[in-house]
């Protein structure tokens, strides 16, 4: 680990600032681990969100645990919905280049660096398939909790980006924070670990995952269906 990475480390551990520079989390090892991805849309305990196309994919451990996270939440009356699982690689291409005309229109002020920095915040510049973001390796998943058919109040809806976005913050409800900690709570102890300037997305396995328990390696790489 080298001296920066560590100091940031440290400053994240802290509270200080609450997300690891990108080249923190690219500096993490890939040891593939060759487990296949499986379908997981034909499981009736979760809602799947209308945005999501079919088939829906997610690493088998990735799966199993997310499984043992639904069992655990159902019994305090909660229900699953997923916004977002596997995404493959021109899937990803094709979001970010429409996230970054849509920053172009938003700030037309900005240089084209600003403009590359805002959207990265948003969605994963993915530049070959060496270097991709969680989805793509099917280990992550956009989530949030249901009861009685209604999404909980996370304080934000699913990609609304501002300050209340960031998972903790002090401008969200007692209520809110109170329920993003329990997903949070709940996800962590089966395996999961959260991003966190997005309170929806979790992963497990992939080079985020690792950054934020600060592991130098990780078991999940780049990968598509065999179907």
């Amino acid at each position: 680990m080298t001296i920066r990475v560590f100091a940031n480390s440290i400053l994240v551990r802290l509270g200080i600032r609450h997300t690891l520079p990108d080249d923190c989390i690219r500096k993490v090892i890939i040891n593939e681990c060759g487990e296949p991805l499986v379908r997981i849309d034909t499981n009736t305990n979760i809602e799947f969100d209308r945005r999501i196309n079919k088939p829906i994919y997610l690493r088998k451990t990735a799966y199993s645990l997310l499984c043992k996270f639904i069992d655990d939440v159902a019994k305090d009356g909660y229900s699953v919905k997923l916004y977002d699982a596997y995404r493959s690689f021109d899937d990803q291409m094709n979001s970010w280049k429409e996230r970054l005309e849509q920053t172009r229109k938003e700030f037309p002020n900005y240089t084209e660096e600003e403009v590359i920095r805002a959207t990265s915040l948003r969605v994963a510049h993915v530049e070959d398939k060496s270097n991709v973001g969680g989805h793509q390796t099917g280990g992550a998943i956009d989530i949030t909790l249901t009861k009685d058919g209604k999404e909980i109040d996370m304080g934000t809806k699913y990609e609304e980006y501002n300050k209340k976005t960031i998972t903790h913050n002090d401008l969200i409800t007692d209520e809110q924070k109170k329920n993003r900690f329990y997903l949070k709570k709940k996800l962590e102890k089966h395996g999961f670990n959260n991003f966190p300037s997005e309170w929806w997305h979790f992963s497990y396995g992939d080079k985020m995952w690792a950054a934020y328990k600060y592991k130098k390696t990780c078991i999940y790489g780049y990968i598509e269906p065999n179907e």
